[in-house]
C-alpha cells in the first residue's frame, strides 16, 4: 500500500542516488546488489572491471584509495565497504527486515558479518588470489582453515534454516556470496551437508539471480585458467 513514508523515501532516493562502484565477479558486490535489489534501492552501477585492473586506475584511487571493490558515493561522501554499505541502504529507506533493531538480533547479525569480513573473505582473497596466480592445488592446511571456518557456520544453522535465527538477514546474503565463490574452487563436501541446505533455500529467491549472474561470470575466467 502506498504511504506518504514510502514517498518521501522515494523522492529522498531519487534527489540522492547513490552510485557503486564494482564488478559482479566480487562477492561483497553482489552482497551490497542482491541488498539494493530486495530494499528496492534506486541507484547507478559503474562498472570497475577487476581483470582489466580498473581498480587501480587513477579515477578509481580517488574514489577508494584501497583500490578494492565496492565502493559508494553519496552526498559527496565515499563509503568503501560493504557491509557498512549495506547496512547504510537499509537506514536508507528505514527497512530493517534485514538488519533488526532489536539489540540481541542485530548482535548476533554483526557476529556473522565481522566473521566474514575476518575470517571467510580473507580466505576467499587468499585462495582466489592464489587459484589466478597459477600456484594451484592449495597446501592441505589452508584447505583445512577454510573448512573449519564452514564448521563454524554448520554450527550456527544447527537449530534454524538462516544463520542468525529463523528469517533471512543481512549477513546471510553476506555469507552466500563468499561460500558459493568459493564452492568454485572447493566444493562442498558432506562434512557441511546444513550449508548445503542452506545454500539451496536461495534458490528460488528472486534477488539470487544476481549472485548467479555473477559466478557464472567468475567460473567463466576460473575455466580460462585451468584450459
Amino acid at each position: 500500500m502506498f504511504s506518504f513514508c514510502n514517498f518521501l523515501n522515494t523522492k529522498t532516493l531519487t534527489e540522492q542516488k547513490p552510485i557503486l562502484y564494482g564488478d559482479e565477479i566480487s562477492p561483497p558486490v553482489r552482497f551490497v546488489l542482491m541488498t539494493a535489489s530486495i530494499l528496492k534501492i534506486d541507484m547507478d552501477f559503474q562498472k570497475i572491471d577487476l581483470f582489466k585492473t580498473e581498480n587501480r586506475s587513477e579515477f578509481f584511487k580517488k574514489i577508494n584509495p584501497l583500490q578494492k571493490v565496492p565502493a559508494m558515493v553519496t552526498n559527496d561522501t565515499n563509503v568503501c565497504d560493504s557491509h557498512a554499505i549495506a547496512i547504510y541502504f537499509c537506514q536508507l529507506v528505514n527497512d530493517y527486515s534485514l538488519y533488526p533493531e532489536d539489540r540481541v538480533q542485530r548482535a548476533k547479525i554483526n557476529q556473522i558479518l565481522f566473521f566474514n569480513s575476518s575470517t571467510l573473505f580473507r580466505i576467499d582473497s587468499e585462495l582466489m588470489s592464489t587459484f589466478f596466480a597459477g600456484h594451484w592445488p592449495m597446501g592441505e592446511m589452508k584447505l583445512e582453515e577454510w573448512y573449519s571456518a564452514l564448521d563454524f557456520l554448520e554450527f550456527l544453522l544447527n537449530k534454524n534454516n538462516w544463520l542468525a535465527g529463523n528469517k533471512i538477514h543481512l549477513c546471510d546474503i553476506c555469507v552466500v556470496t563468499v561460500v558459493t565463490s568459493m564452492c568454485l574452487l572447493v566444493p562442498l563436501t558432506q562434512r557441511h551437508p546444513r550449508v548445503q541446505q542452506w545454500v539451496k533455500l536461495f534458490e528460488s529467491l528472486p534477488f539470487y539471480d544476481i549472485n548467479k549472474r555473477g559466478l557464472c561470470a567468475l567460473n567463466n575466467y576460473i575455466m580460462a585458467m585451468k584450459i
